[in-house]
């Protein structure tokens, strides 16, 4: 436990004081700082403080930054009452160190487990004992697009990887952008993701991903992937490296760009923008991924706590996240549906009933995301290899591949 602490508290450096906690005063720490995120976490915040608690933002501007930051104060011995995480092997590993509070009582109580898909309860549970809190499902493989754009040039939106790049020479010699990206490694994951299944098929997608086959990985078919990734790279434009997703997903917002693929917390920043759905932009599941959905999974996990009313505070957070009337609110405006799948999704938008429909369809078209499937390091190998692909032209789809199997060979399972 010390040893992962101490890391942390390296990385960030002293210890922010945070005042004594009154009675059930929730120090809820995130990273959901954009205007879509901001206007959902505050569901959270208002439900927690109408059945009596005290809830207290404590957000950080990305993952890894509310990552250390969080370690760091467990390891001061103040630790938050919630905070966010990346579900799957890295929440694992904080079970491992003995740092997380089993939340198994609260799961009977509103029977999660009966309720949520089983990619969930099985990256939600360590040595038999629930606990994270799943809030959402995102889905990480939407094509949205400009409306406007498509009805002046009279065409459609790609429903195949091979329409995109029929497709684009004409949108970029119309001086449009044909693909907003922006070139980091959240947005590479997300366009490997849909370049994956919609060229390579869900078949290899879950023996690289989920049984980390490396003769998959290294085969003629993965290779065909890297291929077409390197055939979408000439259609996004010069300001693409290390843009921000929200700042690529602003030129579909303006009409600027024809397409992005990411998931459904894009809806988030339409609607900051005022842009509606159906008028302005649409969307639909990436090119080729029409039976699929990454799952992008948002959860919490409470730090073990001996004092009394953190306790309390813990357990009624952890009962207001998983309520599913509380969830369908905090969905709509999130972008994203609900983990549940008994709360009730018909007020959601066109989008999101499209993504429940697609998840209907079970564990067959259930797809982990990077975070689901892989360690933080492998994690972190495979999108430098994305980066180091996409930035160097000269490297071959071949060379590509064989180092990913080198990856998914040495992956932690």
């Amino acid at each position: 436990m010390w040893r992962l602490l101490a890391t942390a508290s390296a990385l960030v450096g002293a210890l922010l004081y945070v005042p004594h906690a009154k009675a059930q005063n929730a120090d809820v720490m995130h990273w959901w700082t954009s205007g879509g995120e901001s206007r959902a976490v505050a569901v959270f915040a208002k439900e927690y403080n109408k059945r009596g608690g005290t809830w207290i933002d404590d957000a950080s501007v990305g993952p890894q930054a509310e990552h250390a930051a969080a370690l760091n104060r467990i390891a001061g011995g103040n630790p938050p009452t919630a905070m966010q995480w990346n579900i799957g092997v890295a929440v694992r590993q904080l079970a491992e160190q003995d740092i997380l509070t089993s939340l198994d009582e609260q799961a009977k109580q509103g029977n999660w487990v009966a309720n949520l898909p089983p990619l969930l309860v099985k990256n939600m549970t360590y040595d038999g004992h629930v606990i994270a809190v799943p809030v959402n499902i995102h889905g990480a493989n939407y094509q949205f697009y400009s409306v406007k754009v498509f009805n002046d040039l009279k065409m459609q939106p790609p429903k195949t990887w091979d329409e995109f790049l029929a497709d684009a020479p004409k949108i970029k010699a119309a001086g449009i952008i044909p693909i907003a990206f922006g070139a980091n490694a959240q947005q590479l994951a997300w366009l490997f993701d849909a370049i994956l299944i919609g060229a390579g098929g869900k078949d290899l997608y879950r023996k690289v991903l989920v049984e980390h086959d490396a003769k998959a990985a290294g085969s003629e078919a993965m290779q065909h992937v890297f291929s077409l990734m390197g055939q979408v790279r000439q259609y996004v434009d010069a300001g693409s490296p290390n843009r921000k997703w929200n700042d690529s997903l602003a030129l579909v917002e303006t009409d600027k760009a024809a397409l992005m693929i990411l998931g459904d917390w894009a809806k988030g920043d339409f609607s900051a923008a005022n842009k509606v759905l159906g008028k302005d932009y649409g969307c639909q599941m990436a090119p080729g991924n029409q039976d699929a959905y990454v799952m992008t999974v948002d959860v919490f996990v409470f730090p073990v706590n001996d004092k009394p009313d953190q306790k309390v505070a813990q357990s009624k957070l952890a009962t207001l996240m998983m309520d599913p009337k509380v969830q369908t609110e905090f969905n709509a405006l999130k972008g994203s549906i609900p983990s549940r799948q008994d709360a009730n999704i018909a007020e959601l938008d066109a989008c999101a009933q499209l993504g429940q429909k697609v998840m209907a369809g079970g564990e067959a078209n259930q797809l982990p995301n990077f975070a689901l499937a892989f360690s933080p390091d492998t994690q972190g190998q495979v999108e430098d290899l994305l980066g180091n692909f996409w930035s160097n032209p000269s490297m071959t789809p071949a060379d590509a591949a064989k180092q990913l199997a080198g990856i998914i060979a040495n992956a932690e399972h």
